[in-house]
């Protein structure tokens, strides 16, 4: 094991920071702690993926590692000896060239939460994105989406002080042999190891055969329709001597905006069965842009096209929107009938806002027969899913006597319904959405 080299990462804290660490924690607290992790690792699946992982099975050791990593990372009870127990199997798993453990290192690095848990001073997006090329070029996509986010980042190179604002950090400059340079000699440097970092990330982001659910291809066309502007200090300092180098550098963006090359992506991940590449293509087609990037016309046809696709491939999401679209005829030409199939199609799923939509139609006969016991059910089943108006119109239902058994007011119910609707409306805007967010990502 001593010949393995492990991650700089596991060489970070030392016996001083494990005792301050110690030391802010209770006797009652570290107790607790140990009885967490030694229960984790006395259990029977666990221990069952370490033996694989010690047998040499590379995609068990990143496996136990993840877990290590998710359970017991923060853990104040051996908190150094976790880190390192982590940090050896990734590390086992990288000597075998598993793409994947150097994603996962260098996800480890990147992340604030991680530095955080494990008493780093700070990320280290440098270290990051060292272990992301590696993992790139073994063909692991996480790792190739990392290398684009951080790349694509315009404040951060390699002698920048990475904290959130583009600022060259003396240490760094030195190491590079920058220290003695002026600004425009800076300037050139910063946007020459971008352009040849941007060359990188384009390359390891496009495949030869894209797969769905691809975060770097995502990722590059999200990119592409937004374009990458360099931080305004990126061009200060030049002088009369450096303006032939520094014109084959120069303009406004890192990555300049492209919607062909974004249509061209998703269109791919649509194919391959991308629902989100579906509904974003759909989206883009329902508005229509001209910003700069490239024109693409309005055409509610294709959004059409690629919404179904997404239904067709499972998409809770899109079967509510189109839904909703054609329900409402707000753009689209009005199509109840068909408007009500995709709804029922989501909230047949128990996705909420669809409830909501599918209880309006029962209840007022609109592209379904007229069925108000149904509609009572699933504005129940809205607000029971964080839809306030589902929870004010099962109220005002069961108060009218719509839809109830007994074909009459019943109060209780009524009562119990508005109730809840008044807890929804004490919660805060940021709650509320976090309530929102929580349901719709289990359709995401």
């Amino acid at each position: 094991m001593a010949a393995l080299s492990a991650p700089a990462l596991a060489q970070s804290g030392g016996l001083d920071d494990l005792v301050d660490g110690l030391a802010a924690e209770s006797k009652e607290a570290l107790e607790a702690s140990e009885a967490r992790v030694k229960k984790w690792f006395a259990d029977a699946d666990i221990q069952a993926l370490k033996a694989r992982a010690d047998a040499g099975n590379a995609s068990a050791q990143v496996a136990f590692a993840d877990r290590i990593r998710d359970d017991l990372l923060g853990e104040p009870w051996a908190r150094e000896k976790t880190q390192q127990q982590m940090l050896k199997y990734y590390a086992l798993a990288m000597a075998q060239n598993n793409g994947l453990a150097f994603a996962r290192v260098g996800e480890i690095a990147e992340s604030p939460d991680y530095s955080w848990k494990m008493k780093r001073r700070s990320r280290d997006r440098g270290e990051a994105i060292s272990y992301y090329e590696k993992g790139a070029v073994l063909g692991n996509r996480e790792a190739a989406a990392g290398f684009l986010r951080i790349a694509l980042d315009p404040n951060y190179c390699s002698f920048c002080e990475d904290q959130g604002e583009l600022k060259f950090d003396r240490t760094k400059r030195e190491a590079a042999g920058l220290l003695d340079k002026e600004s425009g000699e800076l300037s050139i440097a910063y946007r020459t190891e971008k352009t040849e970092a941007l060359a990188k990330a384009i390359r390891y982001a496009t495949p030869v055969r894209l797969r769905a659910g691809d975060a770097a291809a995502h990722l590059l066309a999200a990119q592409y329709l937004t374009g990458v502007q360099y931080h305004w200090r990126s061009g200060i300092g030049i002088t009369d001597a450096q303006k032939p180098r520094w014109q084959l550098l120069e303009g406004d963006y890192l990555l300049p905006r492209n919607t062909a090359k974004a249509i061209e992506i998703l269109t791919e991940l649509s194919g391959r069965g991308d629902n989100l590449a579906s509904r974003k293509l759909a989206s883009l087609y329902f508005t229509g842009r001209n910003d700069g990037g490239g024109a693409l016309l309005r055409d509610y046809d294709k959004y059409i096209f690629y919404m179904d696709r997404a239904v067709t491939n499972g998409s809770v999401l899109a079967a509510n929107d189109l839904g909703f679209e054609l329900l409402s005829g707000r753009k689209l030409p009005a199509d109840h009938a068909r408007g009500f199939e995709y709804i029922a199609k989501a909230a047949l799923k128990g996705y909420g806002p669809a409830e909501l939509s599918a209880g309006y139609a029962l209840r007022d006969g609109r592209g379904v027969t007229k069925n108000e016991a149904q509609a009572l059910e699933m504005f129940k089943r809205a607000a029971d899913h964080g839809e306030l108006d589902g929870a004010v119109q099962a109220a005002a239902m069961y108060r009218a006597g719509r839809g109830t058994t007994s074909g009459r007011a019943e109060v209780p119910n009524a009562y119990a319904y508005e109730k809840k609707a008044e807890a929804m409306r004490k919660l805060t805007p940021a709650m509320a959405e976090v309530v929102r967010r929580g349901h719709q990502d289990k359709f995401d």
